[in-house]
């Protein structure tokens, strides 16, 4: 059992994104008469790769007293309606698809049925392309203008839902400054050691300026994990087998186009992909790669002959994806990046240290701050899994057709987790459905992807063949099939 009901002090050890909405949630939670504490060193710094979020930010950001406009203000954001995938498929400029952010109000979704969506499968039967349908999908086609994408929004003129791009320095520093402002205590000092009692709980810090002593410890230190990866018991789980990059040259560029896209882009390159992540006033790029295919040089090399433009990289990130098995052991719990990592692809980071502190909070509160070492347990099970699904749905991602590269090439030849491979045979006779990966999301967690999110990704690659939506469609009484393809020829006919 671990006992916070009534700590004295809580620290987090970082700052960045996870450590500042972890101070926040936490003032929040305790009273005033616990001092809730970040520690962190401006010698160090944050890793500025994660510049988007994917749902669930706008709720964290409304649970936490965040005003939305003066958050995008503060951290030059734009709306982030989803994903589009440039060359994945044959490596050309004009191989491109859409995963977007579609709204369970959007028509085709709301209609369930037997676990699986009847309009999606009919769309998919009927070669119908999943983004061309949605509304407000013409706005990120034609490069619509954040003021144009506000009023569709206030209009209800689009079934898109909308996350944000931002700059990772601003909305630390912007967090910071809230999270101050409601009596977080925050220090600027080098953490040295830590210290454990004879059960094994964290007591101390060792800073340079002295010891701060506490009951409760979030590791938010970003990939040097500096209290979680000397923990007893911490296992590092790599994903290296299946998702092969494990380097990054983030660099920031111009606007390519008039406006700033509402998208993200992924653009394959020879031995990665690039993304381009769009703010209010410039575009925070990066290149994903495989050390094994290309240097760190000659990456840059690429960069600059693919944009025509000389760039000045960052400091490269070297990392192994993947996760601890336990994010939580004993008065330690490590958050963001100090928990697992993999590439940007998907801004999957940012998303699961959300539901990761969503989850947190949930058990604090449920249990009144007693907390059974089976909830820790549970808990732990539960990231691991959430972790899983997202090791699963990028490995998807992977599963293409460009092969036209060394790099390439060996992604085709790269294995599969069981669990994928099961998956991928069942797409090959209907579309995913809501129990092939509803058991990534358990113990009160809730999903990362879901199936809509899965097609996506999963149709334009091929996984899905037209008759598996077929076979769908099968299931169903004449009535609905036909009820299906007329929502089919509605789309067709408005030509959206």
């Amino acid at each position: 059992m671990l006992n916070l009901r009534t700590p004295k002090r809580i620290v987090i050890l970082g700052g960045g994104t996870a450590g500042w909405f972890a101070a926040l949630t936490l003032r929040r939670i305790f009273s005033a008469n616990v001092e809730v504490r970040v520690i962190e060193s401006s010698q160090i710094g944050i890793v500025g790769v994660g510049e988007g979020g994917l749902l669930n930010i706008h709720d964290a950001l409304l649970r936490n007293q965040i005003d939305i406009k003066e958050f995008m203000a503060e951290t030059d954001a734009t709306f982030k309606w989803g994903f589009s995938y440039e060359g994945w498929r044959t490596g050309k400029a004009d191989d491109k698809f859409y995963h977007l952010f579609t709204s369970a109000r959007g028509e085709g979704a709301q209609w369930v049925e037997g676990g699986f969506l009847p309009y999606y499968s009919a769309l998919i039967n009927q070669g119908v392309p999943l983004e061309s349908w949605i509304r407000g999908f013409q706005l990120i086609k034609n490069n619509a203008s954040m003021e144009e994408a506000i009023k569709a929004v206030d209009e209800d003129r689009t079934d898109l839902v909308t996350s944000f791009h931002f700059d990772s320095y601003k909305i630390a520093k912007y967090m910071k400054k809230v999270a101050l402002s409601r009596g977080v205590v925050h220090e600027d000092v080098l953490v040295k050691d830590f210290v454990r009692n004879e059960e094994g709980l964290v007591t101390k810090l060792i800073t340079e300026k002295g010891e701060v002593e506490l009951d409760f410890l979030i590791d938010s230190s970003g990939l040097t994990r500096q209290v979680m990866a000397k923990m007893p018991g911490a296992r590092w789980q790599t994903f290296k087998d299946y998702l092969l990059m494990d380097s990054a040259i983030p660099f920031y560029m111009p606007h390519p186009n008039k406006n700033p896209m509402l998208i993200t882009r992924a653009i394959t390159m020879d031995a990665g992909w690039m993304w381009q992540i769009p703010l209010s006033t410039r575009v925070g790029a990066g290149y994903v790669f495989s050390s094994k295919h290309k240097s760190e040089a000659d990456a840059i090399d690429e960069i600059q002959k693919y944009l025509g433009f000389e760039i000045e990289p960052h400091k490269t990130i070297r990392f192994d994806p993947g996760c601890y098995e336990q994010v939580w052991i004993k008065n330690v719990m490590s958050l963001g990046l100090s928990s697992g990592f993999v590439e940007p692809l998907e801004a999957t980071s940012i998303g699961q240290m959300i539901e990761q502190l969503r989850n947190f909070e949930r058990v604090l509160v449920s249990s009144q701050g007693i907390i059974s070492e089976n909830s820790i347990r549970e808990y732990n099970e539960a990231n691991l899994a959430s972790w899983h699904g997202i090791r699963d749905f990028l490995r998807m991602h992977y599963d293409c057709t460009r092969n036209d590269t060394p790099l390439w090439q060996e992604v085709n030849k790269s294995p599969m987790t069981d669990r994928y491979a099961e998956f991928r045979k069942c797409i090959q006779e209907r579309t995913p459905h809501l129990i092939d990966v509803e058991n990534y999301a358990i113990n009160g967690w809730g999903g990362i992807f879901h199936p809509v999110n899965w097609m996506s990704v999963a149709v334009p690659l091929g996984l899905v063949p037209v008759s598996a939506a077929g076979m769908d469609l099968l299931w169903l009484s004449k009535d609905k099939q036909q009820k299906a393809l007329d929502f089919v020829k509605k789309v067709q006919e408005k030509g959206w």
